[in-house]
């Protein structure tokens, strides 16, 4: 065989070889296209999990804080209601509801009594009223001292003056009244 031959067969294979060559290359450079797209999806699935790993991690310190200020507030709230309800079981307290003085008055502590209580209050706060509580008003005499107490407190209401009587001095003291003063 000459070289015109073996030059002409070669061209001949490269002339049939050339479509496949070609279609090898179109798949080549799609599986490129197709590695980088994923390449990118990757990356951005990569960086969605990791800001629901740190969202994750963030509600989770959060949420143990949270429960640690919880626990916390639990505990202050149930100090506080225990403080309140021994406070309240020894309430002697003085109430002042007229600091208006005039020149001519003098202090007067008032006990009164409601019988009925209200239909949504505590039986504790129920339980002072029917015991009585100390209520402080400046009046001239005794007749006005009742009559402040019952313009504020009406026996319509269910409200009952036990007892009045003069206060001189300050009021961190509880006066006593009725039985009290016999056995003191």
């Amino acid at each position: 065989m000459n070289w015109f031959g073996i030059v002409l067969g070669v061209m001949i294979v490269l002339i049939g070889v050339k479509p496949a060559f070609q279609k090898a290359q179109r798949q080549i450079k799609r599986t490129r296209r197709n590695i980088k797209d994923l390449q990118r999806r990757r990356f951005v699935l990569s960086q969605q999990v990791r800001t629901l790993a740190r969202e994750s991690l963030s509600q989770r310190l959060t949420s143990a804080a949270d429960g640690v200020e919880s626990a916390e507030l639990t505990s202050h709230v149930k100090g506080l209601t225990d403080q309140v309800n021994s406070l309240e079981s020894v309430d002697r307290r003085i109430l002042v509801t007229d600091e208006r003085r005039g020149l001519q008055e003098t202090g007067w502590i008032v006990l009164i009594r409601r019988t009925e209580g209200l239909p949504m209050e505590p039986t504790r706060v129920v339980k002072l009223w029917e015991e009585g509580r100390y209520y402080f008003f400046f009046a001239s005499d005794l007749t006005r001292a009742r009559r402040k107490a019952q313009l504020r407190f009406p026996a319509a209401q269910g409200y009952e003056i036990l007892d009045v009587v003069p206060h001189e001095g300050d009021l961190s003291e509880n006066p006593t009244f009725g039985a009290k003063k016999q056995s003191a």
